[in-house]
């Protein structure tokens, strides 16, 4: 979500790689204004449960 790539489906989503995101960016103020806008985005791409993982992965990323 962080990376801005969509998120793989179907049978292409087992074992795929996740995309390289700079851990700097974590310390950006902005980001949780960013947050909420690709994760409203996201959440029309896809269902609820793929949404709510991603939120889980990035708050446990950022804790």
């Amino acid at each position: 979500m962080l990376a801005s790539e969509s998120a793989p489906t179907g049978p292409a989503r087992r074992g795929a790689k996740p995309p390289v995101f700079p851990v700097a960016a974590i310390d950006d103020p902005e980001l949780p204004e960013v947050l909420a806008e690709l994760t409203e985005a996201r959440a029309d791409e896809m269902d609820a449960d793929t949404a709510n993982r991603e939120l889980s992965i990035a708050h446990k990323a950022l804790g």
